[in-house]
């Protein structure tokens, strides 16, 4: 799992990955950031894009070593 070089994560995709590694509900993460469910859906494939996570448990191990 390489990160692309140039990319990194903006302050709600930060939020948004912390989120879910505690296993919050994307409906719960919406309410929290004031943003619709399909935004947080749009941002985590974001996210994953840009660190070349295939899944939550590599996107998070990519968090707890990088963040």
């Amino acid at each position: 799992m390489s990160e692309h070089k140039g990319n990194t994560l903006n302050d709600d995709q930060i939020k948004i990955l912390a989120l879910l590694a505690v296993g919050t509900a994307e409906e719960n993460i919406a309410e929290q950031l004031c943003m619709s469910t399909q935004a947080v859906r749009v941002e985590t494939d974001s996210i994953f894009n840009k660190i070349n996570a295939p899944n939550l448990l590599q996107a998070v191990l990519w968090a707890a070593l990088r963040l």
